[in-house]
């Protein structure tokens, strides 16, 4: 008896979940944290934080497709202090924005080497940086390059990120009877 109220109530959940997979992604805004890993750079390099807005452009109509999400682009040094952002509001489909950061304005780091990492947060919470601005559903990629300032060429690239704040799915334990 137990068992099929264990698999009844495990449908119901998998059933549940479905139907908020289908969902209209516009019709839920979401706010999720991204991050890269941590990056060096030295003097007479520039870190930049690439953001691409994944969603789609639609091309059946003359009109442009509407901006539909705000990013904010945010860099933090090796003890999580933040040292640049940006906030980015109606973020159109299929564009890019970036944040540069020059090594000389990292000052919480002595050596000529400095780490940093990159944040993007879509659809941030109001701050004194950005007003509260509508939100939708968007998708970006994320970049994080260390570019040489004397030629302009990038020397590091990554575009491996996590999502920050995911809650851990664990199975359930199953208990054997005897």
């Amino acid at each position: 008896m137990r068992h099929q109220f264990f698999f009844g109530t495990a449908l119901a959940a998998i059933f549940a979940c479905g139907q908020l997979a289908l969902a209209q992604p516009s019709a839920v805004p979401t706010n999720q944290t991204s991050t890269t890993g941590m990056v060096g750079f030295t003097t007479n390099q520039t870190a930049r934080l690439n953001v691409l807005n994944l969603n789609p452009v639609t091309t059946a109509s003359a009109t442009p497709t509407a901006a539909n999400c705000t990013v904010e682009l945010r860099i933090f040094d090796a003890q999580n202090n933040m040292v640049n952002q940006s906030v980015v509001p109606a973020f159109a489909p299929g564009t890019a924005t970036f944040l540069d950061l020059q090594r000389a304005t990292v000052t919480s780091q002595t050596s000529p080497r400095a780490e940093i990492r990159g944040v993007v947060v879509v659809n941030p919470a109001p701050t004194p940086v950005g007003s509260p601005f509508p939100t939708g559903f968007c998708s970006v990629m994320v970049t994080l390059e260390i570019i040489d300032d004397s030629t302009g060429s990038t020397v590091v690239l990554t575009s491996d990120t996590r999502v920050v704040g995911m809650p851990l799915v664990m199975p359930l334990a199953r208990r054997v009877e005897r």
